[in-house]
């Protein structure tokens, strides 16, 4: 039996859903997106292979819409190796907004890979 997923919440649904039962998300409309907009929705899978790969491909295509997002995660209670990508990704894209996300981050005292990873960056 083949599962689908819906790419935005991340719950189960049918192949043949047109709309998600459980977050009402506009399954058909997926396909519209550009490959940018359902890369930063795949930040949420739930596998961390997946996100890691994700956070990867959005670091080398610079993505600036992703920004926010991977602020976000940078914050969050992640696994050690998750956060450097995501600090790498943001390092890399290297807007403004990337960049003060990764000074406020460095300030934080709770994961000292990270921090030394940012030291010898910014």
């Amino acid at each position: 039996m083949v599962c689908w997923f819906c790419p935005y919440c991340w719950d189960e649904v049918d192949e043949r859903d047109e709309v998600c039962a459980h977050c009402g998300a506009d399954l058909k409309g997926f396909s519209s997106l550009d490959y940018d907009q359902k890369l930063i929705f795949a930040l949420d899978c739930p596998i961390t292979q997946s996100r890691m790969f994700v956070i990867e491909v959005l670091s080398r295509r610079k993505t600036q819409g992703a920004v926010s997002k991977l602020c976000r995660m940078l914050f969050e209670d992640r696994d050690t190796f998750e956060l450097v990508e995501i600090a790498r990704a943001l390092l890399n894209i290297g807007t403004a907004d990337a960049l003060e996300c990764l000074q406020r981050r460095m300030k934080t005292e709770d994961n000292l890979i990270l921090k030394r990873l940012l030291e010898g960056h910014l």
